[in-house]
């Protein structure tokens, strides 16, 4: 048996709570008085590029970077590395 499988032998008691995972597309900020004129159909632009890496959290924590991809029609992340 490798390190690997050992570590996730160890920490099957875990494997049923619950983790909330987020991926962040990206941020940006705006004046109070910008969002209060914001309606329907505006567009706010955000700091990345569509080619840039998505950050993955856990529980607000930095878990992983990945990449979007379309998988069965929905929008995936496919993980690159773990943080």
């Amino acid at each position: 048996m490798d390190k690997q499988t050992a570590k996730v032998d160890q920490l099957k008691f875990l494997e049923d709570i619950e983790l909330k995972v987020s991926v962040s597309v990206g941020t940006v900020q705006k004046l109070f008085g910008e969002i209060l004129k914001m309606k329907e159909g505006d567009v706010i632009q955000l700091d990345k590029h569509t080619e840039d890496y998505l950050d993955i959290h856990i529980n607000g924590k930095t878990f992983a970077i990945g990449e979007m991809m379309i998988v069965n029609e929905k929008y995936s992340v496919r993980i690159i590395d773990l943080a």
